[in-house]
């Protein structure tokens, strides 16, 4: 089990990185379509660019959602006579 964890976490990561680099790109490139005022970059980075990084989000997303699950460790049971001690 700990190692399906370690692969969601690499797949959590890779895809955490790769959605915060295309975000920037997308805004740094719409921002400079605007200021150049180039419509035809603009409609590039909604058609082109937008969709694989709303897919990458979704997977980070179900990743990070995996992850908050924690791994059941077994609990001590106390024995009838510590717990009466106490």
């Amino acid at each position: 089990m700990p190692k399906i964890r370690r692969v969601i976490e690499v797949i959590f990561v890779l895809t955490l990185v790769a959605l915060l680099i295309g975000g920037v790109l997308v805004v740094t490139g719409q921002a400079i379509a605007l200021i150049a005022g180039q419509s035809a970059w603009l409609q590039f980075f909604n058609e082109s660019v937008n969709p694989p990084l709303c897919i990458v989000a979704s997977v980070c997303a179900i990743a990070g959602f995996l992850l908050s699950y924690k791994t059941h460790q077994k609990q001590r049971v106390k024995a009838p006579q510590e717990a009466a001690t106490r």
